[in-house]
């Protein structure tokens, strides 16, 4: 299997910068330049809504945005989502999905605001409602999409619905991600030849930050999922020392959730733990004391049981160490995917890899694509699909997309 996941990993990161360079490259100045400016522009709330792992890339910008805010001395106000203790206010009369145009209908987001709607198959039923509601009331829309097929390319104006070169959902999620590491910059100018150099070294790092994970890595990352499901354990997963990092490992649980399943007859049940301590909970540590990590993530009882993985800035991340030493007690093996070196790797239940990157934006990227691939390899294996040769089990990893991709095609 290994030269099978070299193939697809080698693929999916040429894939994935291309894509990369293509987006940014057409759109990248033009997003920029609008979602930088909300705060100059006087409006008083950016939206930015999503689903599921839509949902953690619209945290990733939304972090992006605020520094990039914070460091100019402006104020800027972002709702990703809905309150969890307004969840039940706004039920969607049993449809699937939080009604996100009933938390612009109850603050009454007007023209002075800012919609941005993330979709990797462009075709949400709750964003198209929240687009139909921008529409009624003039709110300035932006939609970030993995296809041009879906119905939102319908209901957002002409010019604002801006599509993933591929419709590879993942890989699409993965290229409009990239978007928050520029967000975090000055905002873009000089020639356009200077915007497409910084853009294509840009998705030459992320390429090389994910080839430089070992593919005996990501085989035991996807193993050892499949063990703890197939045996009713936990899989722990969290991001340390950055928020956009905590978020991406949301995206992660969720690719392991639902994505690594589909199409699999009586999958086995899958006990995803995770601390979205900066995703949807981030005021849950306010009231710890000492050690909240740990108890946040569970680390504390786990009974030895299951599997933990991580992802962080380094392997000296004082957050880190707290976490997986504690998991060493108990006997709990963790997977780490860290951009710089650091003591974890002194603990005997770490396996861990470094991609080199520097910036956090960078490393929730490729922490985010990692999730992607992991969940490919944990469907093939619970599929029984890589016991045959290398390159067929390469082939259905690189063309069997997953996730909504199937609405479309139906």
């Amino acid at each position: 299997m290994r030269d099978a996941i070299e193939e697809f990993r080698d693929d999916y990161a040429g894939r994935y910068a291309a894509g990369v360079r293509a987006f940014l490259g057409r759109h990248g100045r033009e997003l920029c330049r609008e979602l930088q400016g909300a705060p100059a522009r006087a409006r008083s709330t950016v939206y930015i809504f999503g689903n599921g792992g839509s949902h953690a890339i619209g945290k990733c910008i939304e972090f992006a945005l605020q520094r990039h805010a914070a460091a100019r001395g402006a104020v800027l106000r972002v709702r990703t989502g809905v309150d969890v203790h307004l969840v039940n206010c706004l039920g969607a009369g049993g449809d699937p999905g939080i009604s996100f145009a009933g938390v612009l209908e109850a603050e009454g987001a007007d023209a002075r605001d800012l919609l941005v709607l993330i979709s990797g198959s462009g075709d949400s039923d709750n964003l198209c409602e929240a687009a139909s509601y921008a529409t009624r009331h003039s709110l300035p829309t932006v939609a970030l999409v993995g296809s041009g097929r879906g119905r939102l390319s319908g209901v957002v104006p002409p010019g604002r619905c801006f599509s993933a070169p591929f419709e590879d959902q993942q890989i699409s999620e993965d290229i409009i991600q990239s978007l928050a590491h520029l967000l975090e910059r000055p905002a873009p100018e000089g020639r356009r030849g200077d915007w497409a150099a910084s853009v294509a070294a840009h998705a030459e790092g992320l390429a090389r930050a994910l080839r430089a994970i070992p593919a005996d890595f990501i085989s035991a990352a996807a193993a050892a999922a499949v063990k703890a499901f197939r045996r009713g354990r936990f899989v722990l997963v969290s991001g340390f020392d950055d928020p956009a990092l905590s978020a991406c490992a949301e995206h992660t649980a969720h690719n392991l959730y639902w994505d690594s399943v589909y199409q699999v007859e009586s999958p086995p049940r899958r006990l995803i733990r995770s601390s979205p301590t900066a995703c949807d909970f981030s005021g849950i540590s306010n009231d710890r004391h000492g050690r909240y990590l740990s108890h946040l993530t569970g680390a504390g009882d786990v009974g030895g049981d299951g599997v933990a993985l991580f992802y962080s800035m380094s392997l000296d991340s004082p957050a880190l160490l707290e976490v997986v030493g504690r998991l060493h007690a108990e006997g709990v093996p963790a997977l780490v995917v860290a951009a710089g070196e650091g003591r974890a790797r002194e603990y005997a239940n770490v396996k861990a890899c470094t991609t080199g990157l520097r910036e956090p934006q960078a490393q929730a990227g490729v922490a985010q694509v990692f999730g992607h691939i992991l969940g490919r390899l944990i469907r093939l294996m619970l599929l029984g699909r890589g016991e045959g040769s290398d390159s067929a089990a390469a082939r259905f990893l690189i063309e069997h997309d997953l996730a909504q991709r199937r609405l479309l095609n139906e």
